[in-house]
C-alpha cells in the first residue's frame, strides 16, 4: 500500500498500482518511454476519479475571493476557504466561527473575541489585524468591491490586542453579527494590488485550500492540515457541469460524488428509485414569490392583489409542481426562523370570495389582463403557466412572457412589469424586509437601479417598523417589531409569498457525512468520507 505519494501536476504517481504491460527489450527506447507516459497518465486519470470526493454545480463561481463574490456558488464556495468571524446556522442565526463570542457594548459598538489558536492555511497566526484589514480593504474604493455600499456602516475598526477586535458603526444595526461572517485574508493579501492573486488562490483558515483553480470549470481543494477543528478526511474537486441532465448522468455514473442544489424537483422520482443514490429533501431558506407592481392602475387596487391571493393554488404547486419539495409560505421567512410570526395572517384558496373581490374593484364587470414575466428558466415557466391556469379560473387573464435573466430584472428594476415571478435566496435576516418592502429601496436611476422593493411599494408605517428593528441589537426586540412587520405585509399585500422551497440533496450511497443545509453551505463537505 502507497503511504506516501509522489505528486506530478497534481497526479499521486505514487500510488499508482496498475501493472504495467511487458515491453520487449528490443522495443526502441523513445518508445518504450512514449508506452510509460501514456499508462501513466491513465493511471493518474484514474486515480483523479476515485481518490477524491467530487460535486457538480451548475455554474462557474466568478471568484472565490468573498469581497467580491456575488453569486451563490462563489459564496459557497469559498467559505470552504476562507470563513468569516460568524457563520448562519439552520435557524438562521449568526453563531461564532472563527470568533470565540461577541457581543454589543452599546448600539453602535460590536465587540469579538476571536479563538485562540487558529491558523491560516499557510501555517500563519490568524489575529485581529488580518479581521481588520480584510473589513478595511471593502470599504476602500481602489479594491473596487460590489459589498462596500452594504457596508458603509462601519465607521471604523480597531484591534486594540491580537484577540480582540472592535467595530464602531455610523449608525445601530442589529444585524451586524451577520455581516460579520465576511471571509478573513492574512493581511498581506488585503492590498488592492492583489485581487486577481486572490480571486484564483485565497488563503483562509477554512478546512480546505485551494490546490488548483485556472477560473474555469473545475476546482481542486485540498485538506487544510492547520484547520483548527481538524483536517477533512478528502481532498475535494468541484466541477461545473452547466447541464442539469449531464449532471444527473455523472452522478449515476459515479463520477460525481453529490448534488447538493439546483435540482429540478420533476426529478425527484426518478432518482427516488436509484438504489445507489441516496434523496435527501431539507427545509430550505429560498422562498419564491408572485410580485405585483403598485403603480400599476390595475394592481394598485388592494382588492385585485387579494382576489390573486385567494386565486392561486400554493399547496397543488407545492404537490405537482415540487413533488412535496416546498412548503407554502405565508411570509419571506420561514417557520422556525427566530422571527417568524406564527400568527401571521394567511390567505387560503377560495375561488368564489376571489370573484367577489374582483366585482368589488370592477364593478362594471371590466374583463382583467395582465402580463406575468419570468425567466427562461423551464421548470420556472411551467410554474408561471400554473400560475396562468388558476388564475384563469377566476376570470384573469395572463399572459406569460419568458425573458433572459438579464433583460428580465432591467424591466423589474425599471417598474415595467405588472406581475413576476421570482425568490429570494437565501432568507437569512429577517432585515431582508426591509430590502423587499422600505420605500428606500424602491430601484431609482439616481440609486443606479439598486434596491429590492420592485413592486414600488410604500408605508409609512412599516417604513418606521423595519428601520426601529434594523437598529435594535436585543434578539427579542427585534422579533417583535419583525412579528409586526409581517402582519402589515400580509395584510397589504405588496408581493404574494408562494413557497419555501426546500434544499434538494442527492448523494451516492457511497459517501457518508454529507448533510444538506438550509442556507445552502457546503460545510459539511469537510465531514465527509467514502466508504467504498
Amino acid at each position: 500500500m502507497c503511504t506516501r505519494p509522489t505528486l506530478v501536476e497534481g497526479c499521486s504517481v505514487g500510488c499508482w498500482t496498475a501493472h504495467p504491460a511487458r515491453i520487449p527489450s528490443s522495443t526502441p527506447m523513445p518508445l518504450r518511454l512514449a508506452i510509460v507516459l501514456v499508462t501513466l497518465v491513465a493511471s493518474c486519470t484514474r486515480d483523479d476519479v476515485h481518490d477524491r470526493l467530487t460535486i457538480a454545480i451548475e455554474s462557474v463561481p466568478e471568484t472565490l475571493d468573498r469581497r467580491m463574490a456575488l453569486s451563490q456558488n462563489a459564496m459557497r464556495v469559498a467559505q470552504l476557504v476562507t470563513p468569516g468571524l460568524t457563520r448562519i446556522d439552520e435557524d438562521g442565526r449568526a453563531v461564532p466561527d472563527l470568533a470565540l463570542a461577541f457581543e454589543a457594548v452599546d448600539d453602535r459598538t460590536w465587540i469579538f473575541k476571536l479563538r485562540p489558536g487558529i491558523f491560516f492555511s499557510d501555517g500563519s497566526p490568524l489575529r485581529a489585524r488580518d479581521v481588520r484589514a480584510t473589513f478595511h480593504s471593502v470599504l476602500d474604493p481602489a479594491l473596487g468591491s460590489p459589498h462596500r455600499g452594504g457596508y458603509s456602516y462601519i465607521a471604523d475598526v480597531e484591534a486594540p490586542d491580537e484577540l480582540t477586535v472592535v467595530f464602531r458603526l455610523r449608525e445601530p444595526f442589529g444585524a451586524f453579527p451577520v455581516d460579520a461572517g465576511l471571509g478573513i485574508l492574512p493581511e498581506r493579501l488585503t492590498d488592492p494590488a492583489r485581487r486577481d492573486e486572490v480571486r484564483l488562490r485565497p488563503i483562509g483558515a477554512g478546512p480546505y485550500v485551494v490546490e488548483h483553480w485556472d477560473g474555469e470549470s473545475e476546482i481542486r481543494l485540498a485538506p487544510n492540515a492547520h484547520y483548527h477543528l481538524g483536517p477533512p478526511r478528502e481532498a475535494l474537486t468541484i466541477r461545473t457541469v452547466r447541464d442539469e441532465t449531464t449532471r444527473i448522468l455523472e452522478l449515476r455514473k459515479g463520477r460525481v460524488h453529490a448534488l447538493l442544489g439546483a435540482i429540478t424537483p420533476a426529478l425527484l422520482p426518478g432518482l427516488r428509485r436509484l438504489d445507489h443514490l441516496e434523496v435527501t429533501v431539507a427545509p430550505g431558506a429560498g422562498v419564491s414569490y408572485l410580485l405585483f407592481n403598485h403603480e400599476d392602475p390595475i394592481l394598485a387596487r388592494r382588492e385585485v392583489r387579494e382576489a390573486i391571493a385567494l386565486a392561486v393554488d400554493r399547496e397543488a404547486l407545492a404537490r405537482h409542481k415540487f413533488k412535496g419539495a416546498a412548503r407554502v409560505a405565508h411570509s419571506l421567512l420561514r417557520e422556525g426562523h427566530w422571527a417568524y410570526a406564527p400568527d401571521v395572517p394567511t390567505w387560503e384558496r377560495d375561488l368564489d370570495e376571489a370573484r367577489a373581490r374582483l366585482r368589488q374593484a370592477f364593478p362594471g364587470g371590466e374583463p382583467i389582463r395582465l402580463t406575468l414575466k419570468t425567466s427562461t428558466d423551464r421548470f420556472r415557466r411551467s410554474v408561471a403557466l400554473a400560475l396562468k391556469a388558476q388564475l384563469a379560473e377566476v376570470g384573469i387573464d395572463v399572459v406569460v412572457q419568458s425573458l433572459e435573466w438579464g433583460t428580465l430584472m432591467g424591466d423589474l428594476k425599471r417598474g415595467n412589469f405588472q406581475l413576476a415571478t421570482l425568490k429570494w435566496t437565501p432568507v437569512i435576516d429577517p432585515d431582508i424586509l426591509r430590502l423587499a418592502y422600505h420605500s428606500g429601496s424602491i430601484p431609482t436611476a439616481e440609486s443606479g437601479w439598486g434596491g429590492g422593493n420592485r413592486g414600488r411599494y410604500r408605508n409609512p408605517e412599516l417604513d418606521a417598523i423595519l428601520m426601529e428593528a434594523r437598529q435594535r441589537s436585543d434578539l427579542e426586540e427585534r422579533r417583535a417589531l419583525y412579528v409586526r412587520a409581517q402582519h402589515i405585509v400580509a395584510h397589504d399585500l405588496p408581493a404574494l409569498p408562494l413557497l419555501h422551497e426546500e434544499s434538494i440533496g442527492v448523494v451516492s450511497r457511497s459517501v457518508r457525512g454529507i448533510r444538506v443545509d438550509p442556507q445552502g453551505s457546503l460545510r459539511s463537505l469537510a465531514q465527509a468520507w467514502r466508504v467504498q
